[in-house]
C-alpha cells in the first residue's frame, strides 16, 4: 500500500499508560503516521477534547472495564469488573468531540466496547457469568497469540472490505466482556464463531468514518499483512478528512 497522504493534524490516541500505549503507537506508525503527528494522551489532561475537534484521527485504545453504570446496569456481584471512572468520563468526552468534528474514530478492545455505550449500547459485564462459550476470548500471553478466528460478510462499511477479503481471519483476543446490545446506529462486521460481535463501523450515510475492533491489532501488524491494513485503512482515513475549525 502507498504511504496516504499528509496528515494535517495529529492522530490523537488515548491509553491508559504511557507503556502501554508504545504498541498503538508503533501500529500507527507501521501504518504511515509519522511520529510528529502522533499524540499520546491519557485520563485527566486538560483540553484534549478541543484537541479531538481539531485532530486528524482518534484511537481509543484497550484497559479496564467500561463502568457498568454508563449502560444502566448496576454492577454484578460474581462479575469480575475492574472500573475506572475518571478514564470513563474522559474518553466520553473525547468521543463526544469526535462526533461533533466528525474526527475519524477507532476502538481496540475497551475502545471498541467504549463507542458500544457512548452510542447506546449495553455490555455483558462478564462473558464466563452471563454467556458461556467453547470459544475462549481471554487468550494471553503472549499478547499475538492467536485465540479465533471472526467471519465477515462484503459491505462498503469501514474495515469491513478489508475483514471479508478472507473466508475467516485469526485474531489474538483478551477480554471477558462483549456487547450484549449492539447501539442502534451500528452494525456488526464481524463475528466470533459463538456469534459474538467482534466488530462494528458506521455506515458512510453518516458522515462519521468510525470503526472498532473486540481483538488487538496493534500486537499483529508484524506478523499479519490483514491486520496491519487495517491501521492503514484508519490512517488514510485520518489524512483524507478535513480538519474542523
Amino acid at each position: 500500500m502507498n504511504p496516504p497522504p499528509d496528515l494535517l493534524g495529529p492522530i490523537v490516541v488515548s491509553c491508559s499508560n504511557p507503556e502501554k500505549v508504545k504498541t498503538y503507537v508503533a501500529a500507527l506508525r507501521a501504518a504511515g503516521a509519522p511520529e510528529d503527528r502522533i499524540r499520546t494522551v491519557f485520563a485527566g489532561e486538560a483540553g484534549v477534547a478541543d484537541a479531538v475537534a481539531r485532530a486528524a484521527g482518534l484511537v481509543l485504545c484497550g484497559g479496564s472495564d467500561v463502568d457498568p453504570a454508563r449502560y444502566g446496569e448496576a454492577a454484578l456481584p460474581d462479575a469480575r469488573l475492574d472500573v475506572e471512572p475518571l478514564r470513563d468520563g474522559f474518553e466520553w468526552d473525547l468521543l463526544t468531540a469526535a462526533r461533533a468534528a466528525r474526527t475519524p474514530t477507532f476502538g481496540v478492545c475497551r475502545g471498541f466496547q467504549t463507542i458500544n455505550v457512548f452510542l447506546g449500547g449495553s455490555l455483558y459485564q462478564d462473558l464466563e457469568l452471563q454467556r458461556p462459550s467453547s470459544v475462549d476470548h481471554e487468550v494471553y500471553p503472549p499478547l499475538d497469540a492467536i485465540a479465533h478466528t471472526v467471519r465477515s460478510e462484503p459491505s462498503e462499511l469501514p474495515l469491513a472490505g478489508l475483514l471479508a477479503s478472507a473466508p475467516e481471519v485469526a485474531v489474538n483476543s483478551r477480554h471477558h466482556q462483549g456487547i450484549k446490545r449492539l447501539a442502534p446506529s451500528l452494525t456488526a462486521t464481524a463475528h466470533a464463531p459463538d456469534g459474538l460481535i467482534e466488530a462494528f463501523a458506521l455506515p458512510p450515510s453518516e458522515g462519521w468514518w468510525l470503526a472498532a475492533v473486540e481483538w488487538h491489532p496493534e500486537n499483529l501488524v508484524e506478523s499479519h499483512p490483514l491486520q496491519r491494513a487495517l491501521w492503514e485503512e484508519f490512517v488514510t482515513a485520518a489524512a483524507r478528512t478535513p480538519l474542523a475549525g
